[in-house]
C-alpha cells in the first residue's frame, strides 16, 4: 500500500497508542510524521484539531511538533506488517496543509525536521509550478 500525506496510523500498539499522521508525500522514500497530544496542558498550540475532525480523537488535540520525526516508508511498512503500527482513517487535505505549515511555525519543531519540511515544501511548490 502506498503511503501518502494525510494517512494516519496508531503507534505504538504495545502501549498507549497515539495517532500519527504522515504529513508529507514521500521524498526519496522519507516522510515527515507527527503525533497528536491532548490540548489540555500542551505547551504547543500552533495547530489544534477539534475532536470532530478525526474519528480517533476524543477531545480537542494539539499537534505535537516537538515529537515530529522523519521515517522511511520502508520502516513504516515494516511496523505495519509486524503489527507494531496500525493504519487508521486519513485526515483531510486542509488539515494536512495546516500541519505542514505548522512545522515551520512551531517553536518546538526540531531544526532537522524544519529543514526537511522546508525542502519538501520548496520541491512540492516547484512541481506544482511545472519547474
Amino acid at each position: 500500500m502506498p503511503l501518502v500525506a494525510g494517512h494516519t496510523f496508531l503507534y505504538p500498539l504495545d502501549n498507549v497508542p497515539h495517532l500519527w499522521v504522515i504529513a508529507t508525500e514521500p521524498c526519496n522514500g522519507i516522510v515527515a510524521i507527527v503525533n497528536f497530544t491532548s490540548l489540555k496542558g500542551s505547551k504547543d498550540q500552533t495547530v489544534v484539531l477539534l475532536k470532530h475532525e478525526h474519528a480517533f480523537l476524543r477531545w480537542d488535540t494539539s499537534v505535537n511538533f516537538a515529537q515530529a520525526e522523519t521515517m522511511s516508508e520502508e520502516r513504516l511498512q515494516e511496523y505495519i506488517q509486524q503489527g507494531r503500527a496500525k493504519m487508521h482513517s486519513p485526515i483531510d487535505a486542509v488539515l494536512v496543509q495546516l500541519i505542514v505549515d505548522g512545522f515551520c511555525a512551531s517553536p518546538y519543531t526540531k531544526n532537522r525536521i524544519v529543514t526537511f519540511v522546508a525542502e519538501y515544501r520548496a520541491s512540492h511548490r516547484a512541481i506544482k509550478l511545472g519547474a
